[in-house]
């Protein structure tokens, strides 16, 4: 797929749909690493003129309800991260409905796209490890702690599920980059942008050609009406 070039617009984040919290640390290898405690959320945003459900994609800043900032759109998400086709296979499957009244699964769903966000691994599976933290496999990149939250195993599990489910996955995805928006921690984070159905797509432009199609037949067959210096 060809990028297109980035279209630079405002988004604004409405609401986070959860209240799930989790300590996430990270370590990406090239300058981005901490600790924080933080939502395992779904949010809702306005981007323009729509409105839709999304998932961060930004482990490196913070966001805050009500905020609004610059964000360029993008399409290269499966060739901006390494992981990038897994995350847009992930978004597309299970993260663009309200997941306002399952907190377990958009938890997972936003440890996932974390964890596939980080270009210095490639996970396939979520467990507990021998520090007693969730990860990968390779703490030092990616953890996490759920403290008393009693939904952790449930949330780790389906985390796992997820990871395992998306590997081999190809699908291309589009992503709003929050970079114009500058450099400082508080800019806002880039997020998940849904795109249509690649069948969808193909249907519509498909049905739009054959209806093409029937009207040139129709208009070339038509007896003119009299009076009228045209076909119809």
């Amino acid at each position: 797929m060809v990028a297109s070039p980035a279209v630079a617009g405002t988004i604004t984040l409405d609401a986070f749909n959860n209240s799930t919290t989790a300590t996430v640390t990270y370590n990406d290898g090239a300058g981005h690493s901490g600790s924080m405690s933080t939502l395992l959320t779904q949010m809702s945003v306005t981007y323009g003129l729509s409105s839709f459900d999304t998932f961060s994609i930004d482990l490196f800043h913070f966001v805050s309800a009500g905020q609004t900032y610059s964000v360029n759109s993008r399409n290269d998400l499966a060739t901006a991260f390494v992981n990038g086709s897994r995350i847009a296979y992930l978004f597309a499957q299970f993260g663009l409905q309200d997941l306002s009244a399952n907190t377990v699964q958009a938890g997972a769903l936003q440890l996932s796209i974390w964890d596939l966000s980080l270009n210095n691994h490639v996970p396939t599976f979520f467990a507990m490890d021998a520090g007693g933290t969730y990860s990968s496999g390779d703490p030092s990149v990616f953890n996490v702690t759920f403290g008393a939250n009693p939904d952790a195993s449930q949330i780790a599990a389906l985390t796992n599920q997820y990871l395992q489910q998306s590997i081999g996955a190809v699908t291309a995805g589009a992503w709003l980059d929050a970079a114009p928006a500058g450099s400082d921690p508080g800019r806002g984070q880039s997020v998940l942008l849904p795109t249509p159905e690649p069948g969808s797509a193909l249907l519509l432009v498909t049905g739009l050609l054959a209806l093409a199609r029937r009207h040139r037949r129709e208009s070339m067959t038509a007896v003119p009406r009299r009076n009228t210096p045209f076909w119809i």
